[in-house]
């Protein structure tokens, strides 16, 4: 600038330029703290690819590490958070957690709260034994590695990467993505030798509805029996089941009554599955959930159902309700030998 520019036009000048600097700089701020511009790479010590964690928890907002597990801290109490920052656009952004469980082989068919609708989600077809959601993911990892490193572990419990989205949802694909990362860097940070078991999947296997009560489920002659429904309270309604290409099938019979009554059927002839099951010596005592050998190899049959539908049975007796499950059991465990080529009772 000349100094023969007169002063009073090197103000607006001057202030021009200061603008110019503040909304650069502002700008800045914003594009950083609002994406992922010059963000990490992995985060959770490396459990966890950036970029397959921006897939799953889309939209705007700068990817942080929330909650994060500590290196010094044994791989068995694996836990981390991430999550899209709230920044300066807004909040309520997505989260999601990634943590190393120690649950039953088949806990996501047993009805718990976290894990209640099994036939929603997507079954993996081919690689490791697992499911997605929008909101959930799981994976079984190899269980031998596990037994002299968890104080207090029982002998039924497998070891299983557990993924939950809070606030928004994302694609079943990508939250599989995350969580087969995750299996694999704890598999590998406990010492696991069969981590071939971890293997990506093909694809996944959604559900399909099914109408036809004479085959329930899409099994071959099964149909709820007579006790298993009650006139006005829950009464035959439509069925949706994970289709045919994955080796775990989940069925979800929504029946018609007040609080939405559900009963969920599960059969596998995924051996990991299979096998988990099998190290529960107690599998068997109450009548819902077995392990049969058949000439394909182990088949897990399992059966749960919400708690709408236990009152309404619970409203008949305890032993008329006992007497009604184990009928729905015996008669899904029945039709799937048929239909698998099993030697039946």
């Amino acid at each position: 600038m000349s100094d023969h520019t007169p002063r009073r036009r090197r103000r607006p000048l001057f202030a021009a330029l200061a603008g110019a600097l503040a909304l650069t700089a502002g700008a800045g701020l914003l594009l950083r703290s609002d994406t992922d511009v010059l963000g990490q790479d992995r985060f959770c010590k490396g459990a966890l690819d950036s970029a397959e964690a921006r897939a799953a928890l889309a939209g705007p907002g700068r990817l942080e590490q929330g909650h994060g597990y500590d290196a010094r801290d044994p791989y068995y109490s694996f836990s981390c958070t991430v999550q899209r920052a709230d920044g300066l656009l807004g909040a309520g952004r997505p989260r999601m957690t990634a943590e190393l469980s120690f649950d039953e082989a088949d806990f996501a068919f047993s009805g718990s709260p976290l894990w209640k609708n099994a036939s929603a989600g997507s079954y993996f077809v081919g690689g490791a034994t697992g499911a997605a959601s929008g909101t959930q993911a799981w994976v079984l990892l190899p269980s031998g590695c596990t037994y002299e490193l968890r104080p207090g572990l029982r002998h039924s419990q497998v070891p299983v990467l557990k993924l939950a989205m809070t606030r928004g949802r994302g694609e079943p694909v990508a939250l599989a993505k995350v969580a087969m990362s995750a299996a694999r860097h704890v598999a590998e940070g406990l010492g696991c030798q069969d981590t071939g078991m971890l293997n990506t999947p093909a694809r996944l296997q959604g559900p399909v509805d099914a109408d036809d009560p004479a085959n329930t489920c899409e099994v071959p002659g099964f149909r709820l029996p007579q006790a298993a429904l009650l006139p006005g309270k829950a009464e035959q309604g439509p069925s949706r089941v994970t289709g045919r290409g994955s080796r775990t099938r989940a069925c979800e019979v929504q029946l018609r009554g007040p609080g939405e009554p559900r009963i969920t059927l599960t059969v596998s002839d995924d051996p990991v599955l299979a096998r988990g099951v099998r190290r529960d010596t107690t599998a068997t005592a109450d009548n819902r959930r077995t392990v049969v050998a058949c000439p394909s190899g182990d088949l897990y049959v399992g059966m749960s159902h919400n708690d709408a539908y236990g009152e309404l049975l619970l409203d008949k007796g305890v032993d008329a309700s006992g007497r009604a499950l184990s009928a729905i059991f015996d008669a899904f465990y029945q039709a799937v030998l048929r239909d698998r080529g099993c030697r039946t009772g």
